[in-house]
């Protein structure tokens, strides 16, 4: 299979949340395309958690680019010099305060990748333990819960869950099997 090939990339945009690139690219047909908008994300981190009884912590967070409260899973930023475990606990154990656990890391998801290239890791973490307070940033409106694999599978059926990478992230944890 034939790619694109990247002939220039120019920042047209940059803030602490996202660059924006204009890409020069060439099509596998010879076709040159001179203004394909590309955006870039800070890459996160997405935890599908269970405690020691088998629940799903889950968040209630307030996103504002869908002016919602929507359920989702803990996540936040992943630093480029961490690895995806390392990320996991840090950010788990900030919006939440649970720790412990044993944490396998699952793979890469992609949002939107025809024009994001932002990468979503995503971490299983097994018998989490709630020892903390949660440390939220001012960004961040969060509640959480933990409800039964049960319960959360009805709650997507029901379409209570509108977070596309959560339910990707819950799909191949093999939690919903």
């Amino acid at each position: 299979m034939n790619t694109w090939k990247l002939l220039n990339r120019t920042k047209v945009y940059s803030s602490r949340f996202v660059n924006v690139y204009e890409d020069k690219v060439e099509l596998p047909n010879g076709k040159i395309l001179d203004d394909f908008t590309v955006v870039e994300k800070p890459s996160i981190v997405m935890i599908v958690a269970t405690d020691q009884d088998n629940n799903v912590l889950i968040l209630n967070e307030y996103k504002h680019g869908a002016g919602a409260i929507l359920k989702t899973l803990p996540a936040g930023h992943k630093k480029a010099t961490e690895s995806p475990i390392e990320a996991a606990k840090r950010e788990i154990t900030e919006e939440t305060g649970y720790t412990g656990g044993d944490f396998e890391d699952l793979g890469i998801l992609f949002d939107y990748p025809s024009k994001d290239i932002h990468k979503v890791y995503v971490v299983r973490a097994k018998d989490i333990v709630l020892t903390t307070a949660p440390q939220h940033e001012d960004t961040e409106t969060i509640s959480f819960e933990v409800v039964s694999a049960k319960e959360l599978k009805q709650q997507i059926l029901d379409r209570h869950w509108q977070a596309s990478s959560a339910i990707a992230a819950l799909a191949i944890s093999g939690i919903l099997a």
